[in-house]
């Protein structure tokens, strides 16, 4: 027996606004975990690896500062986990070819162009809060570019024309249903 693609599209995207939910709960704790758990692995991160900080413990200066900058980065990645969140939860709903499955999938676009900087100014917020503490021969500024960055820029300046014809189709569709 098949299912209706409605059907599907409600069942996974019950299972994709779930997702999205623990994702977006579990972001902060998680960074918070890590920088307490192994603060000797942060001088390796990608972004600031090539400043070649020495693993050291973290002073709560320190650590708490590294944690604000790896929560400032990942702002804009929460805020698109909670506009996808709200966006299968109108899918299930049925509110798959509207206005507002538009609009949210335009801030998703959004949150993507935004979270493309998250590699400079990660690197430059970590780097900074790394140095604390330290003399200033040992302190290091670091501005790391990634084609990563870019590639979500891609995607996101992607979503965002899409949602503007998803948004355009769905003005039309509802100015059609309203002559009939």
């Amino acid at each position: 027996m098949t299912t209706s693609p409605f059907t599907r599209i409600t069942r996974l995207s019950h299972r994709m606004a779930w997702l999205a939910t623990i994702g977006f709960w579990l972001v902060i704790p998680g960074l918070g975990l890590y920088v307490l758990a192994f603060p000797e692995q942060l001088p390796y991160l990608g972004w600031v690896a090539i400043a070649g900080f020495k693993p050291r413990p973290l002073p709560p200066l320190t650590a708490s500062a590294v944690f604000g900058a790896l929560a400032i980065v990942s702002l804009p990645g929460l805020w698109g986990l909670w506009q996808l969140k709200r966006l299968f939860e109108g899918y299930a709903e049925g509110a798959i070819f509207t206005v507002t499955a538009a609009r949210r999938l335009r801030y998703c676009g959004f949150a993507l162009l935004v979270a493309g900087m998250e590699s400079p100014l990660g690197s430059v917020l970590l780097s900074a809060a790394l140095s604390l503490g330290l003399s200033p021969t040992e302190r290091s500024l670091v501005i790391s570019v990634s084609t990563d960055g870019l590639t979500l820029m891609l995607i996101g300046g992607a979503l965002l024309i899409i949602s503007q014809v998803m948004g355009q189709a769905a003005r039309i569709a509802e100015e059609n249903a309203g002559f009939v």
